[in-house]
């Protein structure tokens, strides 16, 4: 019995002493000096917490979310549209992502060159992220450009703020007016343009009235290029006859692209969401019915009465094709290059110039050369021809009805100005 007494007692002590020894190695040693800064010597102060990154972060950045809005954007117009095959030195600003951001950083309307291994329009040309102070300026943050756009149609001279997301929409989707450069060549045969001149439509014209005269050379163009939506929606760079009074503004003038092109997703078909479709189920919830078919239609008609007027006027060509059997309209030129008429009557022996495409590689930079020159032949459209200068107020028709026409959304982004428009240029070449 002594002996187990012993025994136990003896294990206490060594479970005592090892208790100890552990003590020992575990324990902390005395408190260092407190650091400093390095710079200043001073101690440093504590900064705030940082955002939970999934708070945040997470909001968009899962693959859920992009798989998503990926496969919305999959049927927007911007996927499915032929933009990466135009990629040439004044198309690739807008039509493939890498022109786009290069004119960005660039502040310039063009690209440096043509880029033919340039990616289609996709999430990074729109977006890219410069901070992450999301209790901030969001928009900003998240979008490649919120800046006021310079316009083409003012020669790029001045900017425009159309709000912060608009802008990034704005600085393509606007009028696009003279792309093309001249050059001169003398080695070309019979005569190349050997002096520049501002293409057309560079509004205001230095008109003191409609009826003033204007020479509509050939190669000047007042093409508004497909997508001038921003330029509509504001009320501002239509042809506005002397007198007569615009309604620029309208109830929706305040909204923001976004607000009807990316409202609620609808999968039914495939509109709002990043498909940048207007989900028009938004509206009629709003409307209580369809309020933009009654617009179109009106529009519609409008925009067939002014091309009938262009075409009965000789301002305008009507070709029919003979395959499909669809008509197209184009504006016949007053004069040549050179500020020669162009008659209406035909002489034996009679010519006339037009221009023929003369883009040419350098031979030193390796860059296109984008130049006209003149073709001279008979004139099988003579018959056609009005056989005077234009006067302004027509080539403001013809100008307002490309500026409809080429918008696409038929009125739909402001249908008070552009019924204007149209109706002043009817009413005009009615009474002219």
């Amino acid at each position: 019995m002594k002996n187990l007494q012993k025994f136990i007692f003896a294990a206490g002590l060594l479970i005592v002493a090892a208790c100890l020894m552990l003590a020992s190695c575990t324990k902390e040693g005395p408190q260092g000096p407190a650091g400093v800064d390095g710079l200043n010597g001073v101690n440093g102060t504590d900064g705030l917490n940082g955002k939970d990154a999934n708070a945040s972060c997470l909001v968009c950045h899962t693959i859920a979310n992009f798989d998503t809005k990926i496969a919305e954007y999959h049927f927007s117009k911007h996927y499915l549209g032929n933009t990466s095959s135009r990629y040439t030195k004044f198309c690739a600003r807008c039509h493939v992502s890498e022109g786009f951001l290069q004119i960005l950083g660039s502040g310039k309307y063009v690209v440096a060159n043509d880029m033919p291994a340039a990616n289609r329009v996709n999430c990074t040309t729109c977006h890219a992220h410069s901070g992450f102070d999301f209790s901030g300026d969001t928009v900003s943050q998240i979008l490649t450009t919120t800046s006021p756009v310079s316009l083409n149609y003012n020669k790029n001279t001045s900017t425009t703020d159309f709000g912060k997301i608009n802008n990034l929409c704005v600085t393509c989707h606007q009028i696009r007016g003279a792309t093309a450069l001249v050059y001169s060549d003398t080695t070309l045969n019979p005569d190349v343009l050997n002096k520049s001149f501002d293409q057309l439509p560079y509004f205001p014209f230095a008109n003191a009235s409609d009826d003033d005269t204007v020479q509509y050379l050939t190669g000047r163009s007042f093409s508004v290029h497909d997508g001038n939506q921003s330029n509509l929606f504001a009320g501002i760079n239509g042809y506005e006859y002397k007198g007569k009074t615009y309604t620029k503004t309208w109830k929706h003038s305040d909204a923001s692209c976004t607000d009807c092109h990316m409202n609620t997703y609808n999968p039914a078909d495939t509109t709002g969401g990043h498909t940048l479709w207007v989900n028009e189920a938004e509206c009629t919830a709003c409307h209580g019915s369809d309020k933009i078919s009654p617009v179109q239609t009106r529009i519609d008609g409008l925009i067939v009465q002014l091309r009938t007027l262009l075409v009965a006027k000789k301002l305008f060509k009507e070709t029919v094709n003979p395959t499909t059997g669809a008509k197209s309209y184009s504006a016949l030129a007053t004069h040549d290059f050179n500020g020669k008429l162009y008659p209406n009557t035909q002489t034996a022996g009679d010519l006339f110039a037009s221009s023929v495409s003369n883009n040419t590689v350098s031979a030193t930079t390796g860059l296109v050369i984008y130049g006209n020159m003149l073709r001279y032949a008979k004139d099988t459209d003579y018959l056609l021809r009005i056989g005077r200068p234009w006067k302004y107020g027509e080539l403001g028709a013809a100008y307002n009805y490309g500026y409809i026409n080429s918008e696409l959304s038929r009125g739909a982004h402001n249908p008070l100005y552009a019924e204007q428009i149209l109706q002043n240029s009817i009413d005009y070449l009615n009474t002219h």
